[in-house]
């Protein structure tokens, strides 16, 4: 299997940075600014929300996304028994 080393280039470019407000209020969704990126003909690029509870239900949904990758890989490389 072939694995990333690291970063291959680096730049910089412009785009567009808002910040937005989100949240219901409430203890599980608080009233916070998100930090939008878009580039410069409107599409949007990425987001940083820092709410812990939106990080960490983020980092359950890529583990379980990297474990059913890894998983998929092992099946591909098990040879099958006739």
């Amino acid at each position: 299997m072939k694995r990333a080393n690291g970063v291959k280039s680096a730049r910089v470019v412009q785009v567009i940075e808002t910040k937005a407000s989100r949240g219901l209020g409430t203890e599980k969704d608080p009233v916070r600014d998100v930090t939008q990126y878009w580039d410069l003909e409107g599409n949007f690029l990425a987001e940083m929300d820092c709410e812990p509870q939106y990080l960490s239900e983020l980092s359950i949904w890529e583990n379980e996304r990297l474990s059913k990758i890894i998983e998929d890989l092992k099946e591909e490389q098990t040879p099958q028994r006739n």
